[in-house]
């Protein structure tokens, strides 16, 4: 068995690990496990679940689809990174070749460490980078491809509707939903169960599109869910997200893009027992807060600097009450900004008066409703950024 001083001396060593502080290598070797196969021996199934990325100490692999073998893995190589980012199915199967040792480290001990590790977050992405460039060298169906990362992306949002029942008889309600603009976008909401009846609505928008903010999007969707488990309040959250960003927007990684994918990002806390909700900004466009009780609109107004522009940034938080029949909607800018044949936009003013105008369907319908005003506004028209939408009541 490796000693932890030796599971250190090998990961450092690793690409993936590579300029990682000691502190974190040590703390990744505490939680390695060491796994031993001998023969031709199966890892894991092409359809498994991804819930662990591995490490070769010795010996050699192979990555294989059926009898195809794909690739081979040699000493110090890793493989199954994607599970950091994402659970989804694993793309091929992995078989030892005759004796072989390998670290396994699962995804939740992983996001961790990679929280709190710009330089780690860096090694991931430019591996995931590496691979889906390699990928597209190596396919002439480049269609195919960009297929697949849509399919990862879409597969990173809620799969359906979210409703809670409360407990004096009311119920939230929640609705999203997201076109991209291209095959893979940079829009980014959820909805998700926190602690003391609490529940977190989240939207945000990276600069750009294609593979880059496709990858931007699957990092902070990793960043936040590990970041709720250990401090889920807004100070906590914003900020583990804008040093992720940060972090990468300061690296090469992104030295040919024209834009750096800063991102938006608005998170809301929505409290079930004291009737309050709290919320924080980083860029994003406000969203609306319909209050049954007056029958006004507000905007939930936090103003902040995007995600990645500052190191250490502060952000603003703000405070308020909801009542019974009251609607949240959270949009990025695509809605608003949708242009039709005459170049001009849906705009503020009609997303408001639909949501006026609304008010009493429930939150699938009103997201229905306004997707289907804001296409027949555009005429056809193909639209140059992505459309998100979400609308939460409760009553």
């Amino acid at each position: 068995m490796l000693s932890i001083a030796e599971k250190v001396a090998f990961l450092k060593e690793t690409y993936l690990l590579k300029g990682v502080q000691a502190k974190d290598l040590e703390g990744i070797a505490e939680v390695a496990q060491e796994v031993h196969s001998t023969g031709e021996q199966t890892v894991f199934h092409e359809g498994d679940r991804g819930d662990a990325v591995y490490f070769v100490v010795s010996g050699e692999v192979k990555a294989h689809r059926g009898d195809v073998e794909v690739v081979r893995l040699e000493q110090g190589k890793c493989f199954g990174e994607m599970a950091v980012m994402d659970d989804a199915p694993r793309s091929t199967s992995i078989s030892s070749i005759g004796d072989v040792v390998l670290l396994k480290i699962n995804s939740d001990d992983f996001h961790r460490t990679v929280c709190g590790s710009v330089e780690l977050l860096q090694n991931v992405l430019k591996i995931v980078l590496r691979k889906l460039r390699e990928d597209i060298d190596r396919e002439t169906a480049t269609a195919q491809d960009m297929l697949r990362a849509r399919e990862m992306q879409m597969s990173m949002l809620p799969m359906q509707d979210l409703r809670i029942e409360i407990a004096d008889g009311l119920a939230l309600e929640a609705s999203g939903e997201c076109h991209p603009a291209e095959m893979v976008g940079g829009d980014y909401y959820d909805y998700f169960l926190l602690p003391d009846d609490q529940v977190g609505l989240v939207i945000g928008d990276v600069m750009g599109h294609g593979f880059h903010t496709g990858l931007m999007v699957a990092m902070a969707k990793s960043c936040l869910h590990t970041r709720i488990k250990s401090d889920h309040s807004l100070s906590s959250v914003m900020s583990a997200l804008n040093d992720m960003v940060y972090g990468f927007v300061q690296s090469d990684l992104y030295s040919e893009l024209v834009f750096p994918p800063f991102m938006s990002f608005c998170y809301i806390i929505v409290d079930l027992k004291d009737h309050t909700i709290s919320f924080s900004n980083a860029g994003h466009n406000f969203p609306y807060h319909y209050r049954a009780n007056t029958k006004q609109l507000d905007m939930l107004e936090s103003n902040a600097c995007l995600l990645g522009v500052m190191e250490d940034q502060e952000y603003e938080t703000g405070r308020s009450e909801w009542a019974e029949g009251d609607i949240f909607v959270l949009y990025s800018d695509g809605i608003v900004e949708a242009q039709n044949k005459k170049q001009e936009e849906f705009g503020d003013e009609r997303l408001k008066q639909l949501v006026m105008d609304n008010v009493s369907l429930s939150p699938a319908q009103l997201r229905e409703a306004i997707l289907k005003q804001v296409d027949a506004f555009c005429q056809g028209v193909i639209q140059a950024d992505d459309m998100t939408l979400m609308v939460v009541k409760i009553g």
